[in-house]
């Protein structure tokens, strides 16, 4: 009987088999919604040949959904940390997420989109010195890190001008350096991944709600969530 028992808790509908299927699933729907905020700048990215103005400009407003879809992949691991597991209505979750992140921090996706357009100008006119290039993936890694301690600290209840929200942020993340740090590792890991052969297009199914489930464990081992809470109160 007892091994029966064991059994129907394994495979019973509520069980532990379920649950890990459900989380599984969840990954897989939170990162393939994810892919498809960031599927115009991949086309746009794909289809463009020699660079131009109009491909540069193209590609940044092809890129600004990747931002509010990066703030609902935040929101739905942190429900997921918080839930132990599966939530449930995954993707009227994200969606409403994503619709959130765009009204509630529309200046910040405005600034990215202006440094990133300031960025591929600067990589056009003078991507061949190597202190160029420095500068640029120098800025783009700020704007990075910015753009996820603003979108921590604003899922934590911040909120205030903008100005305000973004101090908030930076001086967290300068509390806390290793916290941005272990950001900048994982979306870098993250983008070595799908590079891999074989696996890699298969790991982009998973991989943003993974990188993004290890990038909340960081700031609680580093004591980011705990200072930006302490900040915010």
């Amino acid at each position: 009987m007892s091994t029966i028992g064991a059994a129907r808790g394994l495979f019973a509908y509520d069980g532990r088999l379920a649950r890990v299927l459900l989380a599984v699933f969840q990954c897989f729907a939170i990162s393939a919604l994810f892919l498809l905020t960031a599927l115009p700048a991949i086309v746009v990215d794909q289809a463009s040949g020699r660079i131009s103005h109009a491909a540069i400009w193209l590609g940044v407003l092809a890129a600004l959904p990747i931002g509010p879809g990066a703030y609902a992949v935040l929101a739905g691991m942190r429900g997921f940390i918080a839930e132990h597991g599966y939530q449930g209505r995954l993707f009227k979750r994200f969606w409403s997420d994503f619709a959130t992140g765009t009204a509630r921090l529309r200046w910040l996706w405005a600034g990215a989109a202006a440094m990133e357009l300031l960025l591929a100008y600067n990589a056009a006119l003078y991507g061949d010195g190597d202190g160029a290039f420095l500068a640029v993936t120098a800025g783009g890694v700020l704007v990075a890190a910015a753009v996820v301690a603003v979108c921590c600290v604003a899922l934590q209840g911040a909120s205030g001008r903008p100005l305000e929200v973004l101090t908030l942020a930076l001086h967290a993340a300068a509390a806390r350096p290793l916290a941005p740090l272990a950001w900048l590792a994982v979306l870098a890991a993250a983008l070595v991944a799908t590079q891999l052969p074989v696996f890699g297009a298969n790991l982009s199914l998973f991989l943003p709600a993974l990188a993004v489930w290890t990038l909340l464990t960081a700031n609680r081992v580093t004591g980011f969530d705990r200072k930006a809470a302490a900040l915010i109160g």
